[in-house]
């Protein structure tokens, strides 16, 4: 099967600032398919749980009333010999304020409990953690660190992945990172808390075009300096439309995706399901499937 560049997709299926599909267990059997159809052979979910929600019942969030979606995936990845990321709990965008050790102490109990419950699916391949940031503010750092050793304590074998964002004009109001800046950063990020740090992809919408290159070289050569599998996330959302969300241009796509290849060991999107999807709510997204298809597959 040919497979385009992008091999992997976030799902972001606890509804909190993209619209909900509404689908069928059936539909998202067929979007699985259209995700193979396509080559993507990795699947991330961007957040287990998110404040009173989830992606199973669980009884550390106390969510009795939430749909085992979680279960489902893993029986779907399964039966398509596709990889799964597990994301972990979120207190909220703001993570409670920065609040780093109650982050870590409530991620202990449910990553227990997501284990117990999905760890003997061929398909865990690993965990995601969901707080995303472009430098060390709400303690990140410590988030970083508490949150994969979390991971590893329990789970030696499996993969941890991140997926920051760059401190530019397009995600800051002021104070705006450099390459140079954005490398002295994220160098002693990852020399305090990246040890447990397998896999990091950096959202290029957040990379401003004239310096995408720069910005993600330096990020290719802190990762392998520090033993860290450099992934790109090619996000396949406009993030200049109104502060909106909605599917973008093919023609950015592909800039972007050119660029990727000169760096990227993997290319994952957020995400398929909304944004690439020939199923997709956004007409303009099916739209989207046809030309990457016309182009890449063809």
């Amino acid at each position: 099967m040919k497979k385009g560049p992008i091999t992997g997709t976030f799902i972001d299926e606890i509804t909190y600032d993209i619209p909900s599909s509404n689908w069928s267990l059936d539909q998202w059997k067929a979007d699985f398919d259209n995700m193979q159809e396509i080559g993507i052979d990795t699947v991330i979910f961007i957040r287990g749980g998110l404040e009173d929600r989830s992606v199973f019942p669980s009884k550390v969030l106390g969510t009795p009333y939430a749909d085992d979606f979680a279960s489902f995936v893993f029986e779907e990845t399964s039966k398509r010999n596709m990889d799964v990321f597990f994301g972990m709990y979120i207190s909220n965008l703001d993570w409670n304020g920065g609040d780093a050790k109650g982050e870590i102490r409530k991620n202990i109990l449910f990553t227990d409990e997501v284990y117990k419950r999905y760890g003997d699916y061929p398909s865990f391949k690993g965990w995601y953690i969901p707080q995303e940031q472009s430098h060390n503010c709400l303690n990140f750092g410590e988030i970083m660190r508490g949150m994969s050793a979390i991971c590893k304590d329990k789970t030696p074998d499996k993969n941890v992945f991140i997926s920051p964002f760059f401190h530019t004009h397009i995600t800051a109001d002021k104070d705006w990172f450099t390459p140079q800046q954005h490398k002295e950063e994220w160098e002693k990020l990852f020399s305090y808390g990246g040890g447990d740090i397998d896999i990091c992809a950096f959202q290029d919408g957040t990379a401003p075009m004239d310096k995408i290159d720069e910005f993600y070289t330096i990020t290719r050569d802190l990762c392998e300096k520090y033993n860290i599998r450099h992934w790109v996330n090619a996000e396949t959302f406009e993030r200049d439309v109104r502060c909106m969300y909605y599917p973008i241009t093919f023609q950015l796509l592909r800039r972007r995706l050119e660029h990727h290849k000169n760096y990227a060991e993997k290319i994952i999107t957020f995400e398929f399901s909304h944004f690439l999807s020939p199923q997709s709510i956004y007409p303009s997204a099916q739209n989207l499937n046809r030309l990457y298809k016309d182009y890449y597959l063809k």
